[in-house]
């Protein structure tokens, strides 16, 4: 794949109009590979990364068959905001099933996002701001078109 599973997710989430690129002004801004924090960066935002892969055997053709780990990280400003917006995360991946997902010029389809943990607060970030943490991790297939 030319994209990492995380991108890839991250893309399905703007697709289905849960959260904004970063480049694009609206609330909830989903960040790949990161959860940046500078005075530019909303308090209300989500970082999508790629985690460990499950390697779950061999394909008939004798390629290696994973199931990628992507992790939702979000951060709000309240708790119950936070717990509601990773929620409402979750449940869309949930119901990712065979789902095509376009990437730059390219095709890729969502076969299954399965969840491997509940929703996870994370308590208060340290500092001065105090804002919220949440995860929830996955493991997901997805096919290169």
């Amino acid at each position: 794949m030319n994209h990492s599973p995380a991108y890839i997710i991250s893309r399905y989430l703007i697709d289905q109009g849960l959260v904004v690129a970063p480049s694009d002004s609206g609330s909830w801004p989903i960040f790949v590979g990161c959860l940046p924090d500078g005075p530019e960066t909303p308090s209300n935002a989500v970082g999508c990364m790629d985690t460990a892969p499950s390697r779950d055997g061999r394909i008939m053709g004798g390629s290696p068959f994973f199931h990628y780990g992507v992790q939702l990280l979000l951060r709000a400003t309240d708790y119950n905001t936070g717990y509601s917006k990773i929620a409402s995360l979750v449940s869309s991946l949930d119901q990712a099933d065979s789902v095509e997902v376009a990437v730059d010029s390219e095709g890729y389809t969502i076969e299954n996002a399965s969840q491997t943990t509940g929703i996870i607060p994370l308590g208060q970030e340290e500092g001065t701001k105090r804002r919220y943490l949440f995860s929830a991790n996955f493991l997901v297939t997805i096919k290169e078109e």
